[in-house]
């Protein structure tokens, strides 16, 4: 049979199924087995959506029937883990001596009820107590399971362990001399001027720390403002703004909008963008207003951080 009339017999198989499957919209399954395609599955109990309780931010992470966690099951697989696994694998599951992170674990995520690390364990797994782990009960290992499951969770943004804590462990009175020498802040900022008030104008010292070591520009390549209707917008004192000029013929300059190693988009003053390719021959220069700040997560000291934190949170 030629290749041509090989497709065409496939076609002439296939093309029904898939037309029957579109029109019905759903996907039979074998009696017993569930949409995750497991034998004997339970259908999720009504109003666990996404295997979440109610109310938990992170319920559209991860595939459509994850497992919620059950912090019984995390309270009886604490000591059990601690007692097993923490040696290789970590106080997290992050890894630890030898033993690999199973945040990411394939077997971690597959599993449903046991269905991946109840055969992982019944294979032989070592065990730092020197217990086999094929004596691990169906009970045991899920405990086990859901005490992962925690520890993924909770590296997720917004989980309380990762919330971010007390940061005003600095001396106000040293940040305020750093701010005014060291530092050279003066230069461009003045505490009774564009600073005036900042930390009643932010809502945590976390907010002070992170505009001041991550700032972001408007505009540019580093942070683009949104642009009303009709009109570019109007660039500000944190603007990046670069300068071409070629071997031949007049610069060009305008808002950074994107550079790499081979092309500059920029928009021009008239609201165009124009996109130029790079070469040995044309000179490019940045001005980027908040460089400074970018540089001084490779000059700060952890004590001047949060000296500067502390110092700029008591301007109210």
């Amino acid at each position: 049979m030629t290749r041509c009339a090989r497709r065409r017999l496939v076609g002439a198989l296939v093309l029904p199924a898939l037309l029957a499957l579109s029109s019905s919209g759903t996907l039979a399954h074998e009696p017993g087995q569930g949409a995750g395609g497991r034998q004997g599955a339970p259908p999720p109990p009504a109003g666990a959506a996404r295997g979440r309780a109610a109310g938990d931010p992170r319920g559209n992470v991860g595939p459509s029937d994850r497992p919620g966690v059950d912090p019984a099951a995390v309270a009886r697989g604490t000591p059990l883990w601690n007692a097993e696994c923490v040696t290789c694998h970590g106080p997290r599951a992050r890894g630890g001596s030898g033993g690999s992170s199973l945040l990411s674990s394939a077997i971690v995520y597959e599993d449903r009820d046991g269905s991946r690390l109840g055969p992982f364990f019944k294979a032989g797994h070592p065990m730092q107590s020197g217990r086999n782990s094929a004596a691990l009960t169906p009970a045991e290992i899920n405990d086990l399971l859901h005490f992962v499951l925690k520890q993924r969770n909770d590296t997720l943004r917004g989980s309380a362990p990762f919330n971010v804590k007390d940061i005003l462990t600095g001396d106000a009175g040293a940040g305020a001399e750093y701010f005014a020498t060291t530092g050279g802040c003066t230069k461009c900022h003045s505490a009774t001027g564009d600073l005036a008030g900042i930390g009643s104008r932010l809502t945590a010292p976390v907010d002070v720390q992170q505009r001041m070591v991550f700032p972001t520009g408007r505009g540019g390549a580093r942070g683009r403002g949104a642009a009303p209707a009709g009109a570019p917008p109007a660039p500000s004192r944190t603007t990046v703004t670069v300068t071409l000029t070629p071997a031949a013929g007049e610069p060009l300059s305008g808002v950074l909008l994107e550079m790499d190693d081979f092309f500059v988009t920029f928009r021009t003053a008239a609201g165009q963008t124009q996109v130029v390719r790079r070469t040995p021959s044309l000179r490019v220069v940045v001005n980027d207003p908040l460089q400074a700040h970018r540089d001084l997560l490779d000059r700060l000291t952890d004590k001047a951080m949060h000296d500067l934190t502390a110092y700029l949170w008591s301007l109210k």
